[in-house]
């Protein structure tokens, strides 16, 4: 049986550090619309280039925090 569909939309906001409501805020994605696109449905060409900006923003993340 497969595992359904790759879409680490979810683990990629995770080692980026930020919860749901973080990426909301930076990518101005509704986090209703997240959630789904991170349980596999694909995003349009536009969120999928909003949650990468989002989630290459510099200053994020576990180790921004550590002076």
């Amino acid at each position: 049986m497969a595992d359904g569909p790759h879409y680490p939309i979810r683990q990629l906001r995770l080692a980026a550090g930020l919860t749901i409501r973080e990426l909301e805020a930076r990518s101005g994605i509704n986090r209703g619309r997240l959630s789904i696109i991170e349980r596999g449905v694909p995003p349009t060409d536009d969120e999928a280039k909003k949650i990468v900006l989002a989630l290459t923003q510099p200053g994020q993340g576990p180790s921004a925090a550590t002076p």
